[in-house]
């Protein structure tokens, strides 16, 4: 529904909530009250706030920034239904450690949110699961998730290099997004825009080899621009992809080193 971000802020202050709201905290520390209980949040911690509540600040040990995105308590009730909770809706808890699951998924998904060439269904992705992880704790079983997932994995091969959503990847596998994001990452070990990412990269590793220029293939197999294929394929493969192109092109130029080709090197040198 929105963000806000608080940059380094030395004053304590009284907030209302006006949607469920996922805060993440970037730097320094400070004393907030909540329904009657005082915590400290430091960096690295994750703050909830649910609509219609009232959060004070207590006291600044250091100035802070932090960071919200708002969610409509109707997109929270879809979640919750998703997932199996029934009755109101609330969040788990006032906040979660620097370090836990909750926490970990809340910063990827600020940082998705922010940043430009983060793609919708990484997005969306992160939206979901973190939702589900502060929402609900136990989803219900369900027999179409394997089928999902086979159909979720074909549709991301068949359109590699398209803008895709998490809604379009719901739809086309037949099932609730909340679920097919956890019966995903449990049935392929990531979550459905870091697989597609890997898929990307693979890829681009083929067109590279056949001797496409690094921003083609960039262009190719679907990511932003030549830094997000860059900063992806170092970590995945390791290096960057103008020295991985290079060493084909190195390997496809040296003089062969065989003794039949080495002689017949010496007699076009000589001839």
């Amino acid at each position: 529904m929105g963000m806000l971000r608080v940059e380094r802020e030395d004053r304590a202050k009284v907030t209302y909530a006006d949607h469920f709201t996922v805060v993440v905290v970037y730097e320094g520390a400070f004393d907030g009250w909540y329904r009657g209980r005082v915590r400290t949040l430091v960096a690295g911690s994750l703050k909830l706030k649910e609509p219609g509540e009232v959060h004070r600040d207590l006291r600044v040990h250091a100035p802070f920034t932090l960071q919200g995105a708002g969610f409509a308590p109707e997109q929270v009730a879809r979640a919750a239904d998703a997932m199996g909770v029934r009755g109101a809706v609330h969040f788990k808890a006032a906040g979660f450690a620097p370090g836990e699951r909750a926490t970990e998924l809340a910063f990827a998904l600020h940082d998705a949110l922010v940043r430009e060439d983060a793609s919708e269904l990484a997005r969306g992705t992160l939206a979901a699961e973190t939702l589900a992880e502060v929402v609900c704790t136990s989803p219900r079983a369900t027999r179409l998730a394997p089928l999902a997932v086979r159909r979720a994995r074909a549709f991301l091969h068949d359109a590699l290099a398209d803008k895709i959503n998490l809604d379009e990847l719901a739809e086309y596998a037949a099932l609730d997004k909340f679920h097919l994001v956890r019966a995903f990452r449990a049935e392929v070990g990531l979550p459905p825009y870091e697989y597609l990412t890997h898929l990307r990269v693979s890829r681009a590793r083929q067109l590279l080899q056949r001797g496409m220029l690094v921003a083609e293939a960039a262009q190719a197999v679907g990511f932003y621009d030549e830094s997000q294929l860059h900063r992806h394929f170092r970590r995945i493969v390791g290096v960057t992809p103008g020295a991985y192109a290079r060493s084909f092109v190195d390997r496809t130029t040296k003089l062969p080193t065989s003794p039949k080709a080495n002689t017949a090197r010496r007699r076009t040198l000589n001839a």
